[in-house]
């Protein structure tokens, strides 16, 4: 297919989804990556097996350097999944953490598009950058943004919770979810999370909203139920 038409993306994701329709419940197709997922050694043997069937029946070929086979933990769109866990990826973390102060919204932009990929990871993630958000506001001159001291604040504060060890744990649709939500002046919190078998609470995911201008004028109580509201509606596929 050529590189650089604007509807080849899609036109190579069907083709690859109606490819591997058959193997949906163990493989996952994003573009040309394909990542297959088996609960025994013995079941990814025959995993694979399903999958290059398909593979060369529609006449595709594969790179056997771009294959990695029997891994525990790979990296998968940014992230790094396997044992019961997903990270972020150390490159596009240290990515953030090098980005230099933004002097204009573009690269406001640019440093809230690389570091809300991660966004599940942190709580309160959308009260942390509020700030920042606020610079993309108005039509100052050339693009130019009115830098604060609070903006150094968040701006420093993301890049150190991005520093942290990030982990987030695979669901486990057998087990009970702990939802927790919290409100603020500026935004909403929210934490799915579930407890292993030594009764650890560990976290499923975060989400986060900021309140819009009507929004602030709720009083606490409204704010904590649209906190509950908000992540019900969000985290439903989970309950069900």
């Amino acid at each position: 297919m050529p590189f650089g038409l604007k509807n080849a993306p899609f036109t190579f994701s069907k083709m690859m989804a109606d490819i591997l329709h058959e193997c949906d419940h163990f493989a996952i197709p994003y573009l040309d990556d394909v990542a297959i997922y088996s609960n025994s050694c013995e079941e990814h043997l025959s995993h694979l097996n399903a999958v290059m069937s398909k593979i060369k029946d529609a006449g595709l070929t594969i790179k056997p350097i771009t294959w990695k086979f029997a891994q525990d933990r790979v990296k998968y769109l940014g992230h790094i999944v396997g044992r019961g866990i997903r990270t972020p990826n150390e490159v596009k973390v240290t990515a953030v953490l090098n980005f230099p102060v933004p002097t204009t919204k573009s690269q406001v932009k640019a440093f809230l598009g690389l570091a809300g990929y991660y966004n599940h990871y942190i709580p309160k993630f959308s009260s942390i950058v509020a700030p920042l958000t606020e610079t993309l506001k108005g039509n100052l001159r050339q693009g130019k943004i009115n830098w604060t001291e609070e903006c150094t604040r968040a701006f420093k504060e993301l890049k150190d919770k991005l520093s942290q060890q990030l982990i987030l744990y695979e669901p486990d649709f057998n087990k009970e979810f702990i939802l927790q939500t919290d409100a603020a002046n500026s935004g909403m919190g929210v934490i799915l999370a579930q407890k292993d078998d030594d009764d650890t609470e560990h976290p499923v995911l975060y989400l986060s909203k900021k309140f819009s201008e009507s929004e602030k004028k709720y009083s606490t109580t409204e704010k904590e139920c649209a906190a509950i509201i908000f992540a019900v509606k969000k985290l439903q596929c989970y309950f069900d």
